[in-house]
């Protein structure tokens, strides 16, 4: 992965992302927003999904990995492991949701979108994230500095294409 200091954080020169930054709305839909940046829909329709598969319309929810699963399932060709822990950024998987920032107090974390981008001839390998915060800076939205993020501990979700599908968009 390039190094956390590499251009200042920012994406290599002529590097598109194949994902669009999606800003979470309130102080606990990340994982929505998350949602629909690997779906490629507004959080209007992740919201609407999340709503048909239980979750409330107004108030309180908690979002599980099985509902982001089950949004991950109905909204694109994509597939959602269970959480798994991360040892080292440089061993994730190509396309992956993070939780990072753990409190151990209130045992919640928030999520980010991580893309493993493999190495071209115009291009070195590299790895960045897709940070949904509405708080952040408009250089933390997407970079390959993750210094903003508490790694310590965190897990991930690896997202990979399901059998049989189209996918929606190329990672290449």
């Amino acid at each position: 992965m390039a190094s956390a200091k590499t251009n200042n954080g920012q994406l290599p020169p002529g590097f598109v992302s194949p994902f669009k930054r999606v800003e979470m709305k309130g102080t606990h839909d990340d994982l929505l927003a998350c949602a629909a940046i690997l779906c490629g829909k507004s959080m209007e329709d992740v919201k609407k999904m999340a709503v048909t598969l239980g979750m409330p319309a107004n108030g309180p929810f908690f979002m599980s990995d099985m509902l982001f699963r089950q949004i991950a399932f109905n909204l694109s060709p994509l597939a959602v492991s269970e959480y798994k822990d991360l040892t080292a950024t440089n061993a994730l998987p190509e396309v992956a949701v993070l939780c990072v920032d753990y409190d151990k107090h209130s045992e919640a974390c928030r999520h980010v979108v991580f893309h493993q981008v493999r190495a071209s001839e115009k291009t070195p390998a590299f790895g960045y994230v897709i940070d949904p915060a509405n708080w952040l800076t408009p250089d933390q939205h997407i970079t390959i500095d993750l210094s903003h993020l508490n790694l310590k501990p965190a897990w991930y979700l690896e997202i990979t294409q399901r059998p049989g599908t189209t996918p929606i968009r190329s990672s290449k």
